[in-house]
């Protein structure tokens, strides 16, 4: 696998890592899985490893992914399966920072958040509100150093920084009825020195983290990945990779609704003709 974040620590974007399970693979005992990685902002699939066995094996390939790609020296978003010292100093000794959310199969961290979300004292924070399918979001990010926590010594090379406590608020104007979430994310990188920028920075990288997890929606629903089956795991990866490489192309033409594309393009060979050509496939 060649080194493939050049561009994007050039310009400083945000990768997502994440897994996703191919449930197309026919053979009980030979599921597979490709864990991908993908740009916050211009949603491009960077790299994806291939991936067989439990979830927990997502873990040592999303380090080799990492390594091999050269991304643990850019900026990384990854989910709470990846919280743990080992993946967070592989990252910060290259050089690079990460964004990773703290959830309960790291209870001891995760209750000593909670405590410095309540007892701390904040060192930037950030506020989005959103408008869109019928709700009303409002998300509140405050932030604050970890530097005050003391912290068991297996998180001494991990680099931790600041810690980001994110607080969503949903209207929902059908049923009229409103739901609070709290989230809580830990980085290697602080937020002393222009502290507003960072803020917004970081709180930017989790939403865009959970935007690019939505791609796995659009797979499983709009590209009926689940629905299709494969009589070898290399098929499911190739099949993988070609629908990364449509999304891609329609991502391009402008369009947000995915599916109205696809049926569009079902509808009509020559628009279809016409988009590959706009975005220089042909």
């Amino acid at each position: 696998m060649s080194n493939v974040n050049l561009e994007v620590r050039n310009n400083q974007e945000w990768v997502e890592i994440d897994g996703k399970t191919l449930k197309g693979t026919v053979k009980s005992g030979n599921k597979q899985a490709v864990v991908f990685a993908v740009t916050h902002e211009s949603r491009i699939l960077l790299t994806q490893e291939k991936l067989m066995g439990p979830k927990s094996s997502e873990i040592p390939a999303v380090r080799k992914l990492l390594k091999d790609s050269g991304l643990e020296k850019g900026k990384t978003t990854l989910d709470a399966h990846h919280c743990n010292p080992t993946t967070m100093a592989q990252i910060h000794k290259a050089g690079g920072y990460y964004l990773i959310q703290v959830k309960d199969n790291q209870p001891v961290l995760l209750k000593k958040c909670k405590e410095l979300a309540t007892e701390g004292k904040e060192v930037g924070s950030d506020i989005n509100t959103e408008k869109g399918h019928g709700r009303i979001t409002t998300r509140q990010a405050k932030l604050f150093s970890i530097n005050t926590l003391n912290l068991d010594e297996r998180w001494a090379e991990s680099g931790l920084q600041t810690l980001v406590v994110m607080e969503r608020e949903t209207f929902d104007m059908n049923t009229e009825r409103t739901s609070r979430e709290t989230s809580y994310y830990v980085t290697n990188q602080g937020v002393e020195k222009n502290s507003e920028d960072s803020s917004k920075e970081l709180a930017m990288a989790i939403r865009k983290h959970w935007s690019v997890e939505s791609d796995n929606w659009i797979r499983d629903v709009t590209l009926n990945e689940d629905k299709i089956k494969t009589k070898s795991g290399n098929q499911a990866q190739i099949m993988s990779i070609l629908r990364s490489l449509a999304m891609r192309l329609l991502r391009k033409t402008g369009g947000n609704n995915f599916q109205e594309a696809v049926e569009n393009l079902n509808d009509s060979v020559g628009w279809f003709e016409v988009m590959l050509r706009r975005v220089k496939f042909l």
